[in-house]
């Protein structure tokens, strides 16, 4: 186990899995799920994220962050929870990574991701869980059964909720069997 798997042992909650803290990406033992994106640079400044391609943008994968407020944020976005907007930054504060990971509004040089969010709802949906459920593989190979039990726990929460968001969608269900479509009054 590398020193940065150990520091992130902790589990959810605990400083090692801050926000800020090293981000599992950085070990190159450990793959972490991702979203394209399209990216434009101004020089070395990241100028542009976008959903969609844009001029002078060249596709790029972004991490999805190590935090479980933010995957819970991103688990809520792409379920149409909340309509917080996403945001991207560096994943290295000294700038010699140029990867980039979605991360939360204030960051120092974040940017806002341009574009609809329902035309990766799904993906983001996918990669969340994934991401939560490599949090908890992580703590598992590092020993501690509790943080990876809470990081399972937080990808069924999620699955629950994308199930109970696909209830009642259908007209049937809403007029409660009845057909309703033409219908005036």
């Amino acid at each position: 186990m590398t020193d940065q798997a150990r520091d992130r042992a902790q589990g959810p909650g605990d400083p090692n899995m801050d926000v800020r803290a090293p981000h599992p990406a950085l070990d190159p033992a450990i793959a972490w799920p991702t979203l394209g994106m399209w990216v434009r640079w101004d020089g070395e400044r990241l100028d542009l994220v976008s959903l969609a391609p844009t001029r002078g943008a060249t596709a790029n994968q972004v991490l999805l962050p190590c935090s479980p407020e933010l995957l819970i944020q991103l688990g809520k976005i792409s379920l149409g929870g909340s309509r917080a907007g996403l945001y991207a930054a560096r994943l290295t504060k000294d700038g010699a990574d140029h990867r980039l990971v979605l991360c939360q509004r204030g960051w120092e040089g974040a940017v806002r991701i341009s574009g609809a969010v329902s035309s990766i709802a799904e993906p983001l949906y996918g990669k969340t869980r994934a991401a939560m459920l490599a949090a908890g593989r992580e703590q598992r190979t590092a020993g501690n059964q509790a943080g990876a039990a809470q990081w399972s726990a937080m990808a069924r929460q999620l699955l629950m909720a994308k199930r109970a968001s696909r209830r009642g969608r259908s007209v049937r269900t809403v007029s409660g069997g009845l057909p309703t479509l033409g219908k005036h009054g």
